[in-house]
């Protein structure tokens, strides 16, 4: 009892498709309690033919299942060939070695014909085939009246295959142990729910993630929900864990605040228990737990994504950086980062004096018969709202990219006009899309039931709950899962410094007219 494949290939140090394929009866039957299982012996290390094979770069987001699959191989084949891939993972910029044939193309430059299926959405089949709803309007344009279940549709320059995608799969009899804990702050006397946005938060998310495990009791999953009020205290929080069993669960979503997710995953660590952090967007690194998950990208994981972005489509653009007087650590790194990356190619800088950046400053500095890329790098609100404004009452001829480094949440409160006529770029953990078919679907049933709209709360309640118990069915290892899309969120996991687990499934909009889109 309790037992999972993913447990049962952690305490053997084997591949589940190993251990699949030494019994077949689990591609079937799955995993049932008394079962007798065959554990595969490890197989002799032999040293790499540097005839065969060849030296590899691991580039960011990159798995063992997506790199094994773009040259061909299985990932126990990868990890026979990179022995030290299965005690220590793979890491960004790290060397291995990867057949010496050519890499298979992922991507076609043809189209290919899918017929739809009773129930399909266009969001469903973007998130299938890796393109954007606008490419597949573009190249079916009666979509436009609506899909319709047995019509033969193109996909633009479609994945020939979707290795790196999350595939939703509930199995029969499946059922999960889950504990929730959030601060109802149900202790108090009354509660004032216009003023006190903390139980707004906590309930409205709540609300959310049992939209989702209804959705997914209907899918035939079988979830037994705790629900515990840590009244945002590290002390209750204690005496909840002390008075309940938590290690018979299968995971714990909560608490909200970082040190409570502290107090939490100390206490499971050892234990085969997922603790998801929700809500929190700071740097959980420091709490050594391999079965902790951050489901927020902090600031600076907005940043790098930003840098990888700019880095990848810059070309010959003229480059400023506008940073903060006196940034903060995580800022300071990105500001760095981008001299070191981008000093050598003539770009200038300019710090705020009190506060304040001149117009005329940034005016003598735009090229006006160049392409012009600013990289604003400020967590400071005034000194935005400043920027976005000189920027954008630019001369119309002088051609002006501006790109945010951090996510900006005052960003309805800003000048769409502005903000269209810079082209403005920016990160985001949570890409609001109402016009998503499957966030339609959502608001009518959490309409229903609760009598009220849904928040971006409500919303990352259910995006984290469904997300996070249907990962748990998964055989693989989270962080070689793929990467899956809900209503808002993105989710795709890898393994920090500490060994804990964060999400690095970032959003790059950007304003296209006074319409905002998503560019990756």
């Amino acid at each position: 009892p309790k037992e999972t494949l993913y447990s049962i290939t952690k305490r053997y140090k084997v591949s589940s498709s190993a251990l699949k394929n030494h019994n077949p009866f689990l591609f079937t039957d799955g995993l049932k309690v008394g079962q007798i299982l065959k554990i595969p012996l490890p197989e002799v290390e032999k040293k790499v033919n540097d005839e065969l094979f060849k030296p590899y770069v691991v580039k960011p987001k990159e798995t063992k299942y997506s790199i094994a699959r773009a040259f061909g191989i299985s990932i126990d084949s990868l990890e026979k060939i990179n022995p030290e891939l299965k005690k220590e993972g793979l890491k960004i910029d790290e060397v291995i070695y990867v057949p010496s044939g050519k890499q298979i193309a992922q991507r076609s430059t043809g189209f290919e014909v899918h017929e739809v299926k009773k129930g399909e959405t266009l969001f469903g089949l973007s998130q299938l085939y890796g393109v954007t709803e606008e490419e597949l309007l573009d190249a079916n344009p009666e979509l436009k009246d609506g899909l319709r279940e047995g019509m033969l549709i193109k996909i633009p320059g479609s994945y020939v295959a979707n290795e790196n995608l999350f595939v939703d799969f509930v199995p029969s009899n499946a059922g999960i142990k889950a504990a929730m804990m959030l601060p109802f702050r149900s202790q108090l006397d009354s509660v004032d729910f216009k003023k006190d946005r903390l139980v707004n938060i906590a309930t409205d998310f709540y609300f959310g993630a049992l939209v989702a495990i209804d959705s997914l009791k209907k899918q035939g999953l079988s979830v037994d929900l705790n629900v515990f009020d840590t009244q945002n205290s590290k002390f209750v929080t204690q005496k909840i864990l002390e008075r309940n069993d938590l290690k018979n669960m299968d995971v714990v979503i909560g608490p909200m605040f970082l040190n409570n997710v502290t107090t939490v995953a100390n206490h499971l660590n050892g234990d085969d228990v997922w603790v998801v952090s929700p809500l929190s967007e700071k740097d959980h690194s420091k709490i050594h737990n391999p079965n902790l998950i951050r489901e927020k990208p902090t600031r600076f994981d907005m940043g790098q994504e930003m840098l990888r972005h700019v880095e990848k489509y810059h070309t010959d653009q003229k480059l400023l950086l506008l940073a903060d007087e006196k940034p903060d650590k995580e800022t300071l790194l990105i500001i760095e980062k981008l001299k070191q990356k981008f000093t050598p190619k003539g770009m200038k800088v300019i710090y705020p004096h009190k506060g304040y950046i001149p117009s005329e400053k940034i005016r003598s500095a735009i090229d006006t018969l160049s392409q012009n890329w600013v990289f604003l790098v400020s967590n400071d609100e005034v000194i935005t709202k400043d920027v976005i404004h000189n920027v954008g009452v630019l001369p119309e001829n002088v051609d002006v990219t501006l790109f945010a480094f951090n996510e900006i949440k005052f960003v309805e409160s800003l000048d769409n006009t502005n903000l269209a006529r810079i082209h403005f770029h920016f990160p985001t953990s949570s890409y609001q899309n109402y016009k998503n078919g499957l966030y339609r679907d959502f608001f009518i049933t959490y309409n229903r039931k609760f009598y009220s709209a849904p928040t971006k709360y409500s919303v990352a309640g259910f995006d984290v709950t469904y997300d996070t118990l249907l990962r748990l069915l998964n055989n693989e290892e989270l962080t070689q899962q793929g990467v899956s899309e809900r209503l808002f969120s993105r989710f795709s996991f890898i393994e920090n410094e500490s060994g804990s687990i964060n999400n690095s499934g970032i959003f790059i909009l950007k304003y296209d007219g006074l319409e905002i889109k998503k560019v990756k």
